[in-house]
């Protein structure tokens, strides 16, 4: 099963200690050294050509992503500029011997749907046929067509994308799970539905949980590598949610310096091996490309 992975922390060697972790599964590493002037051109940060050399060693693509982070304007700029971004993208790629570009543009709207449909036509056509071009899209589980959802015209996407990563991730504003398996399969559904080939979808999955306090409907993302040691610090429980196919779990912190939350009860939802094998089992029934993750 194909397998890619985001890393959001620049491109230091410490990538390659978490990329030795994985056994040799992944195929592709996303790093976040494509950013977006406020001008809307290519800034690149942190692309090390020792450790991209390292990286293809191990037989490993090196596919950054290029994102907006959520910055509507930068988004709105970028495709404004897109001719030009497009170009800078290809002679990135060219000079630092990388193996494509994953498109991560979020937070725009149905009005920018034909410019980012655009925008992607021509990342590919300034790209070499063996280099990658993917595209992040929102999960649409409810066919929304206004709003960042309708940014996403996933059947013309696929035609210039090698594959369209599904954020099947976030699904709960309040507290609730990340990714329950109802929302992520109503997620692949509404994909396949957009006449794509099931082998141009990979699922995206959270890395991740999300911790909200008691009363609170802001809440603070959680590696889940450090899941286990924030509940048995402070003496909490872990239930399993069967529905939704998610854990959960509840703690209060009294008083501890350590923690980067404050004191108080919190709900923290994540994921473990049960749940991802839930989600996992959804890309083998409907015969997906393959699996994505945030992050690795």
């Amino acid at each position: 099963m194909f397998q890619m992975s985001y890393f959001y922390s620049g491109l230091g060697y410490d990538i390659i200690h978490h990329v030795d972790q994985t056994n040799g599964v992944l195929k592709v590493v996303s790093p976040d050294f494509f950013y977006i002037r406020k001008n809307g051109s290519l800034f690149l940060r942190s692309a090390n050509p020792d450790v991209i050399k390292a990286l293809h060693r191990r037989k490993l693509k090196v596919v950054p992503f290029l994102s907006n982070h959520w910055n509507q304007d930068l988004g709105r700029v970028a495709l404004k500029k897109r001719v030009v971004l497009a170009k800078q993208i290809s002679n990135a790629i060219e000079e630092l011997d990388l193996d494509g570009v994953n498109i991560d543009i979020e937070n725009l709207t149905e009005k920018d749907r034909q410019a980012f449909t655009d925008f992607v036509r021509l990342v590919r056509k300034g790209i070499p046929r063996h280099k990658e071009v993917s595209v992040a899209v929102a999960a649409n589980p409810f066919g929304w067509t206004k709003g960042w959802h309708g940014l996403y015209d996933y059947e013309n996407l696929a035609k210039h994308a090698d594959y369209l990563m599904v954020m099947a991730y976030d699904e709960s504003r309040l507290a609730g799970p990340t990714a329950s398996v109802g929302w992520v399969e109503k997620s692949i559904q509404y994909a396949l539905a957009q006449k794509i080939s099931p082998k141009k979808l990979v699922l995206g999955l959270p890395f991740y949980g999300r911790c909200w306090m008691q009363d609170q409907s802001n809440s603070q993302a959680i590696s889940l590598y450090l899941v286990n040691s924030l509940v048995k610090r402070h003496n909490g429980t872990i239930i399993f949610d069967i529905k939704s196919q998610s854990p959960k779990a509840v703690f209060t912190i009294k008083h501890d310096k350590k923690d980067l939350l404050p004191p108080g009860t919190y709900t923290l939802w994540f994921e473990n091996e049960q749940s991802l094998r839930a989600k996992i089992k959804l890309v083998q029934k409907y015969n997906l490309k393959g699996v994505g993750s945030w992050s690795l």
